[in-house]
């Protein structure tokens, strides 16, 4: 979907940067005179890549406030101030950008739809949210109204907007707005599709280098090396992800009793059975012999259990096909914001069911 100015639309993360640089560039150029600048970046490592950003906004004088869904504050330079929101409130999903002075306002909001798009690179490059974004300043002035009475703020803090909000007041609206918004939405439409023909063309030639390298040849299932690359750079408590470990017990022992033919023929019973549940954006990685990770990116913690029920189940059902052997599985299972993803955890805990025979165990989050 197009971004369009005022209009929600489904934003790539992509844009969304692209987008809130040119907001912060727009607080960079305003004219001398009151301003407040007000972004919410949801994680600190986020915030970290454009800390240079917000320092010149702060150092122009400009009232500058950061808000993270952190437990402790972070070291800030001098002039921005932060507000802190716990991880269940709404604020810790939204990624926004809002500048407003007397002369003029822009700002975007987008919402965390703790979703990926399908084809992504990277789970991290794949993010979707939705959101608007606009260069009026009256959007920009509900905005941030709607942000200094949500935030957690000092009381200088507020005492600071408020100035801001009452120079804001006495100045009649900007007139030519209208003209500032036509030609940014065409250029930000622009972006928008070029950025899609981009990633098309990266996924193809990511598919084209990752064939050998990324692929087991065995069972055609993604390697470590793609995990490795697909999780690379997560934001510790965003994305939910679902992860699956399921280990298939006499694997290793196939070969050695029935040959090279049946053991092929053993792996790829198990990758089809598990792949035949998976959706568009989800993924199972042989991580070594006998283990499989489905990795379920936005699955809720009861649909990965029943994954994980029906994966075992799939699995033994196999010694009614060729090459005929029982290969009962066992699986351990969690629904995880933390980066790193817990394997060494998962990895403990299925090793746990294989001995006792278990077929599922849930970790906790």
């Amino acid at each position: 979907m197009t971004l369009t100015s005022g209009d929600e639309g489904l934003y790539g993360k992509r844009v969304l940067v692209d987008v809130s640089h040119a907001i912060e560039r727009f607080a960079l150029a305003a004219p001398a005179g009151p301003l407040v600048v007000v972004a919410m970046f949801q994680k600190w490592s986020y915030f970290e890549r454009e800390v240079e950003v917000y320092r010149r906004i702060a150092a122009s004088g400009a009232v500058t406030v950061v808000g993270l869904a952190e437990d402790l504050p972070p070291r800030l330079p001098p002039g921005i101030r932060h507000a802190l929101v716990g991880a269940d409130d709404p604020l810790a999903r939204e990624w926004s950008v809002t500048v407003l002075g007397p002369h003029g306002g822009a700002t975007l909001v987008a919402t965390d739809l703790e979703r990926v798009a399908p084809g992504a690179l990277s789970l991290e490059g794949g993010r979707q949210f939705r959101g608007r974004w606009s260069y009026r300043r009256d959007e920009a002035y509900r905005e941030i109204l709607r942000l200094r009475s949500t935030l957690p703020l000092t009381d200088d803090g507020r005492a600071a907007i408020d100035d801001v909000l009452a120079a804001v007041v006495a100045v009649p609206e900007p007139a030519v707005q209208g003209w500032w918004d036509a030609p940014l939405r065409f250029l930000t439409a622009r972006a928008d599709e070029a950025d899609r023909r981009r990633i098309r063309a990266e996924t193809r030639l990511a598919e084209i280098e990752a064939e050998g390298r990324d692929r087991d040849p065995r069972t055609g299932l993604h390697t470590v090396s793609f995990l490795d690359r697909w999780t690379r750079g997560l934001g510790e408590g965003t994305l939910p992800i679902g992860l699956v470990l399921l280990r298939v017990l006499g694997v290793s022992e196939v070969r050695a009793q029935h040959g090279l033919r049946a053991e092929l023929a053993a792996l790829q019973g198990v990758a089809h059975s598990v792949g035949g549940m998976l959706g568009d954006v989800d993924t199972v990685v042989r991580m070594g012999r006998d283990d499989f990770l489905a990795v379920l990116p936005s699955w809720t913690r009861a649909d990965v259990a029943r994954f994980s029920e029906e994966a075992c189940a799939r699995v033994g059902e196999l010694a009614h096909r060729y090459p005929f052997v029982a290969l009962p599985g066992v699986a351990a299972a969690t629904v995880t914001r933390r980066r790193p993803l817990p394997l060494p955890q998962l990895a403990h805990q299925v090793a746990g069911a294989a001995r006792t025979r278990q077929p599922v165990r849930v970790l906790a989050g």
